[in-house]
């Protein structure tokens, strides 16, 4: 399971109209920062705490999202930014109270596993860990006791959901099938299309309305002149084997289905004298319609990875119905797991 899930929460960001002006001057606190202004069950928030985290957001958001609140605005904007950080408190409070009254810790080789794992997933978008607990919105250690309560969170949904989160074989054939009952589909659409094209539609015309290759689509799907050894393998022994001025049956790459139409075939030309030799060309278009490929492996962690989030939200419900939450700032608060877009 992905961490960043569980430490990097998205939550939609406040709209207001016209809030890319010139920077207003965070106002100061307007309670004694011991105040507390939250309390799940036993475990208290304070407004300093709520503050610190609110404003985070705030700064975050205002020097790597470019949003700006006017001086009218600010208020309403803290008020948004404050309930984003009773809301995950109260998430998080929920997960790690449960961990402590079932007994699951996380031990410090889970911790590094934890670390590892999440290192590994960063360097796919080209960051790191360093990068990433030091340019949050929340000082260095916080973010590093965020991740930790992550990791704790997780575990106790992996053992708290072991039954509920096994994935059987019968629903990794049947997404399979979903997946392939898809395809068809779509390819049924292009077939579709080129018979429309054979009874006189213009290609141009088709491959601007659907081609999801979005560069080409724009240009009618003209693919410019190419030789061989240029794309994908699959299109090319195809392409060069359509006739001047024909379209081709539907051809299956690994990008999905194609529909290719040649303009003009030029053969090679041998070297000669100081002209050095000239490779075969064609000049074509093309209409794509990608697929999904069809990897049970991918399947399986994809519905494992839609159980966990569906399990996550049932525990959090159960645990929200059962938990003593009191909200002196906004008694009327709604409260929405992390994961939400809500």
């Amino acid at each position: 399971m992905n961490v960043d899930r569980l430490v990097c929460v998205s939550v939609a960001l406040l709209a207001l109209a016209g809030c890319k002006k010139k920077e207003a001057k965070l106002e100061p606190g307007d309670l004694p920062p011991d105040t507390v202004v939250v309390k799940v069950d036993d475990t208290p928030f304070t407004f300093a705490d709520m503050d610190a985290r609110a404003m985070g957001y705030l700064r975050y958001d205002r020097e790597y999202q470019g949003i700006y609140f006017t001086s009218n605005m600010l208020a309403q904007a803290k008020a948004e930014y404050r309930k984003r950080a009773i809301n995950t408190f109260v998430y998080t409070t929920l997960f790690l109270n449960e961990a402590a009254r079932t007994g699951i810790t996380l031990s410090e080789q889970d911790h590094l596993i934890g670390l590892q794992k999440f290192a590994y997933s960063l360097t796919q978008q080209k960051s790191s860990t360093n990068a990433y607990f030091n340019n949050g919105p929340h000082p260095p250690d916080v973010m590093r006791r965020d991740f930790h309560d992550s990791l704790l969170i997780e575990r106790l949904l992996l053992l708290k959901g072991q039954q509920k989160l096994k994935v059987m074989n019968e629903e990794v054939e049947k997404g399979a099938e979903e997946i392939e009952a898809a395809n068809a589909a779509k390819r049924a659409t292009l077939e579709t299309a080129r018979k429309q094209i054979l009874e006189g539609t213009p290609f141009e015309d088709i491959a601007r309305a659907m081609s999801e290759d979005t560069a080409s689509a724009k240009n009618g799907g003209d693919l410019g002149e190419f030789a061989r050894g240029r794309s994908d393998p699959a299109f090319e022994e195809a392409a060069f084997r359509v006739p001047p001025g024909q379209v081709s049956d539907v051809v299956e790459t690994r990008f999905g289905y194609h529909l290719i139409k040649v303009m003009a075939h030029n053969p090679a030309q041998d070297a000669k004298d100081d002209v050095p030799a000239v490779p075969e060309t064609i000049r074509a278009s093309h209409i794509l319609v990608r697929t999904i490929p069809v990897d049970k492996a991918k399947v399986a962690d994809i519905l494992y990875r839609r159980k966990f989030i569906e399990y996550g939200r049932a525990l959090y419900e159960e645990l929200k119905g059962k938990a003593k939450i009191e909200n002196a700032m906004f008694p009327d608060q709604k409260y929405v797991p992390l994961d939400s877009s809500k």
